[in-house]
């Protein structure tokens, strides 16, 4: 059975960065990218605790053959993966850890505008689709 994906907006921000920089360096490797990216996806929505657990609530899964992984929290009760990010394995720790936020009565990203996005929301844009 497939789980409900959800891509939060700045999720996008991160592929376009990526693609671009691949476009001009390599514009092979940006369509090889997009392609592996949306990979990892189906594989979360089929198969999310394939993923590796990570302290900050959220799960990682490499994108294969580029140094970046996928970041999702996985909600059990709504069989429901949220992408939270795309980031450069090599980037800041804190960047993908602000973006978890924490987990306390339902899960909270922060988006790039500082909104939150809590399960609660999450549950009324399913119920909205």
């Amino acid at each position: 059975m497939t789980w409900t994906l959800i891509v939060l907006p700045i999720v996008d921000d991160d592929i376009r960065q990526v693609t671009s920089y691949y476009q001009d360096v390599a514009p092979r490797q940006a369509e090889r990218f997009l392609d592996n990216v949306e990979t990892v996806f189906e594989d979360f929505a089929h198969h999310p605790y394939s993923s590796t657990p990570h302290p900050n609530g959220l799960r990682r899964h490499s994108v294969k053959a580029f140094p970046y992984s996928v970041w999702a929290y996985v909600d059990d009760a709504k069989r429901t993966v949220v992408i939270a990010g795309v980031v450069h394995d090599k980037r800041d720790p804190r960047l993908i850890n602000e973006r978890a936020g924490n987990v306390h009565g339902g899960v909270i990203i922060r988006k790039a505008t500082g909104q939150d996005i809590t399960s609660n929301m999450v549950a009324t844009a399913l119920d909205d689709n």
